[in-house]
């Protein structure tokens, strides 16, 4: 719970971002940037969706 507020106050905070900035200054890569995820989306089919029942 406490690192997810910890991650929270870094991402979107300008303190948090400089403390992220020393600490990695004095520790290289310890506090790692998050990296974007694609997720794919399923649309449905056209087909499916203009039948009329």
């Amino acid at each position: 719970m406490m690192k997810n507020y910890f991650y929270t106050f870094i991402l979107y905070t300008d303190l948090g971002q400089k403390v992220k900035d020393v600490v990695n200054s004095v520790f290289p890569g310890l506090i790692k940037e998050p990296q974007r995820v694609r997720v794919p989306v399923q649309r449905p089919d056209e087909r499916q969706r203009r039948r009329p029942y």
